[in-house]
């Protein structure tokens, strides 16, 4: 079964979703998929950009609502397999290396982190995308 999800945390309106055909959240065969998360809240075509011209505010914003997406399908950071990082400014991105690792503790999850020219607005300097195994049907941690 899949299920799709927009949950309400303090992010990017309902409307959002269905303007730009997309679910932020999608479970399907034991894995959770979250889409990217922006450093956005409001919607369309007036965006707020939470941060601005701070990659590290961005990147803990976009933390924030990772592990409240995760509390809403009854997750935790610890049930994540993968992140993808996406950001426009490689140096600045990996200085925040230490939000991770502190984020993240003793059970980090896998990590790929891509350098780009651009993302949807031009004061967004990074996006973050994850899979977490979902282990409420049985599975071991």
């Amino acid at each position: 079964m899949i299920t799709r999800n927009n949950p309400d945390v303090g992010y990017m309106d309902e409307s959002t979703f269905a303007l730009l055909g997309f679910s932020q959240v999608v479970r399907a065969d034991g894995t959770v998929y979250y889409s990217g998360i922006a450093p956005f809240v409001g919607a369309p075509p007036e965006f707020t950009v939470i941060g601005t011209g701070s990659m590290e505010d961005q990147v803990l914003f976009c933390l924030d609502v990772l592990e409240r997406c995760l509390e809403s399908e009854m997750q935790s950071l610890d049930n994540l397999v993968a992140v993808t990082v996406y950001a426009t400014d490689m140096p600045a991105s990996m200085a925040t290396a230490e939000v991770f690792a502190k984020r993240f503790g003793a059970a980090p999850p896998s990590s790929t982190w891509v350098g780009v020219t651009e993302l949807a607005h031009p004061d967004q300097l990074v996006e973050i995308t994850a899979t977490a195994a979902d282990l409420t049907d049985g599975g071991a941690k």
